[in-house]
């Protein structure tokens, strides 16, 4: 059988699709939104906001599928490991953990280095941790069953604990901030500030229950490495995403998905509507060769974690700016589109010389 290549644009595509919400186009949509009154643009808006505790709104998910597509490309790269590659593979994944991580510190701090901004936890801290243990799964378990039953002892771990264990002076079934099992773990073993106060959404039984959602990428990308990007797989990986979502959904109301603590039930709604965007796109982009509108997308996803980092010290703080002086929405808007235009022109020059930040 050919294998298939490391590298998908339908991939790159969406992991810059991703990105793009978090270096500005979600302000974008929020000031656009008050500048016109438009209820679909208002609709958009709200979405694009977290969810206060309990719930699920789009902006939720946009984390989770990074996650999700670095467990895709986990799979898409390595494809069948053989045994003496799996010590140099998984030394490789630690290295890039441990620099994810140390970049998620300075991220934290961001441009105010006082000691009480130190902060352990991180988005980037969380995506490292679950690409290690997922490349140190994917390497140790050769099969799709085994592999799977790795991702459903995470989940039913998770649920254990939050539901089933009582933290000191609590009661076991806790998911309030300050009452949860994650908020006594975090409070006793993270050092740092906790960036929820009593607990940190980045926390240690988020990096723990992360790691289902970077796994079940991992199936899917080796799902596509063997299988090709064929409209019946497309159709099949939309439909599995679909039930998982539904059955997330169902047993929601006794354990329902909150993103801050990464509740089970939180990952496998994401699980499932990650699944549903990647087969649209693969059907869209790799089948039907819908590649234009793709491609300024995969020049982001290309530089992802560069520009994530370029973000957050210099647009967040035009962003910041914006939002809290007395300028009209529509020049916010302006502002942010102009930012984020050259933020993507940076990147397009990058693209075309292939310089590309890995780590």
């Amino acid at each position: 059988m050919t294998e298939k290549p490391a590298r998908l644009l339908s991939i790159d595509a969406l992991r810059g699709f991703d990105m793009f919400w978090i270096i500005g186009g979600d302000y974008l949509v929020h000031f656009t939104a008050a500048a016109t009154g438009w209820a679909t643009l208002s609709a958009l808006s709200y979405q694009l906001q977290h969810a206060e505790w309990a719930g699920l709104r789009l902006y939720d998910l946009v984390f989770p599928l990074f996650m999700f597509l670095s467990g895709v490309s986990v799979a898409l790269a390595l494809g069948d490991v053989q045994p003496e590659r799996r010590g140099a593979i998984t030394r490789r994944a630690g290295r890039r953990a441990a620099i994810l991580a140390g970049l998620g510190i300075i991220y934290n701090f961001g441009w105010a280095w006082e000691p009480e901004r130190f902060r352990v936890a991180s988005v980037l801290g969380l995506i490292g941790f679950a690409y290690f243990v997922t490349v140190v799964i994917y390497c140790r378990f050769a099969g799709a069953g085994a592999r799977f039953l790795c991702l459903l002892g995470v989940l039913a771990g998770v649920a254990t604990l939050q539901l089933g264990v009582a933290p000191p002076g609590g009661v076991a079934g806790d998911l309030t901030p300050g009452g949860s099992i994650n908020a006594w773990i975090d409070q006793t073993f993270l050092p740092g500030r906790l960036y929820g106060g009593a607990y940190d959404p980045e926390g240690l039984l988020g990096m723990a229950s992360g790691i289902s959602i970077t796994l079940a990428g991992a199936l899917c990308g080796a799902a596509l490495r063997r299988g090709g990007v064929s409209p019946g797989l497309a159709l099949r990986l939309g439909a599995i995403g679909t039930g998982a979502f539904l059955a997330g959904l169902f047993i929601s109301p006794a354990y329902p998905p909150i993103k801050k603590i990464w509740t089970a039930t939180f990952d496998i709604m994401a699980i499932g509507a990650c699944m549903v965007v990647l087969a649209a796109t693969i059907f869209l982009v790799e089948h039907k060769g819908v590649q234009a509108p793709a491609r300024p997308f995969a020049v982001i996803g290309m530089n992802s974690i560069a520009i994530y980092m370029g973000a957050r010290f210099l647009a967040y703080p035009v962003f910041l700016w914006a939002s809290r002086s007395a300028i009209p929405p529509a020049a916010a808007a302006l502002i942010v589109a102009g930012v984020i235009a050259a933020e993507w022109a940076a990147l397009a020059v990058a693209y075309r010389k292939k310089w590309f930040l890995s780590v």
